[in-house]
């Protein structure tokens, strides 16, 4: 009991500490980090071949914008995946990425996570980049850049992501404030 307690006050205290770093409120913040176990959730449920090994979907939320990227096989389940997602209370926009493919590969995968790092560390390193206010997701070397940032910030974040190497494409899912 104490030291769930305990567990409560230091996630209550780190949500403090990073809800400072973004435009987006603590309750957002918390929101977001409910709805993705959820949207997945309701993902699977919505036909066996989303839940299987012939589908890899990633959910992310940023603010109630919903983005699935990955990979499923067939048209019909792409269009199962958003409708299933947008059923999800606190979701306000989808974003359907989802590549009618095969599956990435683990090599695939362990490469977009490398990038993800490579570009959240410049991110991160640059002042005139607010890496803490955006959420970077890399899916087969897309790499799709979600944040509550105003257009200047984000044609620096996508000009910083283009320079890094094995960029395939950038998609910018931000929400603007200006």
């Amino acid at each position: 009991m104490k030291r769930s307690l305990l567990l409560m006050a230091a996630a209550l205290a780190a949500g403090l500490a990073l809800g400072g770093c973004s435009n987006r409120s603590i309750g957002h913040s918390i929101d977001d980090q409910f709805i993705e176990p959820k949207v997945a959730e309701k993902i699977r449920q919505a036909h066996a071949d989303l839940g299987s090994n012939s589908s890899h979907i990633v959910v992310t939320t940023y603010n109630g914008v919903t983005l699935l990227a990955g990979q499923t096989p067939r048209a019909e389940l792409k269009q199962l995946a958003e409708q299933a997602s947008r059923s999800v209370p606190g979701v306000t926009r989808v974003h359907n990425e989802l590549q009618i493919l095969l599956p990435t590969s683990l090599v695939v995968r362990s490469n977009d996570s490398l990038l993800t790092t490579k570009i959240k560390t410049q991110m991160l390193a640059d002042s005139t980049v607010p890496g803490s206010k955006i959420k970077v997701v890399t899916e087969n070397g897309i790499v799709y850049l979600l944040g509550l940032i105003t257009r200047q910030e984000a044609d620096r974040a996508a000009n910083l992501v283009q320079s890094v190497s094995g960029v395939q494409k950038i998609v910018k899912l931000f929400q603007y404030t200006d």
